[in-house]
């Protein structure tokens, strides 16, 4: 079997030595386009970060705003307008599904459509985590009521503003490394959507149709998942190279899978592709 410890993936293998090239002598310039686009935050390691940090900071309605937002993907301007009673019915009970009548496709569909939504295990955690921790909270509050001066003392949402100030000082905190804006909960829950599906075909078209979009490829290309697929085009053509052993410049070892006693990957090597997949032992 072919395995590579974990801690030589993250290690830098494509350092030069010292004294191959001398440092820059004078400025360099290159032309090119400004890239403002938002990313989906692509590791679950750090979608429980994000949850974690916010909880254990008692930031229990960001936590709140950040688990729906990643759950139901909602554009800002909707997901700020949701109050409890969208998701709790008057008995108390959580709702399976609710109907959102987006504010931006109301204005470009012919035909006005409503979009249902689905609570899930995670969303009730999250509503319920918060309303453990806050006190004279109705059915008929916003969900992710504005904290400041003007608006903690009244029922009045947050503003998306608020919400991508919220999201990029996370990213800072936690650094992320990854372009934030509110659009970044809405593409998680794209992006993991597919990723959950195999990257099915149906599932593509569901959310083309979900988002608006006139076509799947600005749906792959919205959710960053084109970007992925042209990178590691580039990473795994390698061709000329001298060693068919260096597997995206890590260095790789024999060992017997009972001996393995911590997390090892698994390349898989096919006609098509080299596949990295998580050995569980």
């Amino acid at each position: 079997m072919v395995s590579i410890n974990v801690d030589l993936l993250k290690q830098n293998r494509r350092k030069l030595s010292d004294g191959l090239i001398l440092p820059a002598t004078e400025n360099v310039d290159s032309e090119v386009a400004p890239d403002h686009a938002a990313e989906p935050i692509k590791s679950i390691d750090d979608i429980r970060r994000i949850s974690k940090y916010l909880i254990s900071n008692n930031r229990y309605r960001d936590n709140m705003l950040f688990i729906v937002g990643i759950n139901f993907g909602l554009r800002a301007s909707d997901l700020r307008m949701l109050r409890f009673s969208n998701l709790i019915n008057d008995n108390f009970t959580f709702k399976d599904t609710f109907p959102v009548f987006e504010k931006k496709t109301r204005n470009t569909r012919k035909r006005k459509k409503n979009r249902y939504i689905t609570v899930n295990n995670a969303v009730v955690e999250a509503v319920t985590l918060f309303l453990e921790h806050t006190d004279n909270v109705s059915l008929s509050d916003y969900m992710f009521r504005s904290n400041s001066n003007r608006g903690c003392m009244q029922n009045k949402p947050i503003t998306v503003r608020s919400i991508e100030r919220i999201l990029k000082d996370i990213a800072k905190e936690l650094d992320l490394n990854i372009k934030v804006s509110t659009h970044t909960l809405r593409k998680t829950f794209c992006y993991h959507q597919m990723l959950m599906s195999h990257n099915d075909t149906r599932k593509l078209l569901l959310l083309q149709k979900m988002l608006n979009h006139s076509s799947p490829v600005q749906t792959l290309e919205y959710i960053g998942i084109t970007a992925d697929e042209i990178e590691e085009a580039y990473r795994n053509l390698n061709l000329g190279m001298s060693s068919e052993t260096d597997v995206m410049g890590c260095s790789i070892i024999e060992e017997e899978p009972d001996a393995v006693e911590e997390r090892k990957y698994v390349i898989r090597f096919d006609n098509t592709d080299v596949r990295r997949e998580e050995l569980y032992v």
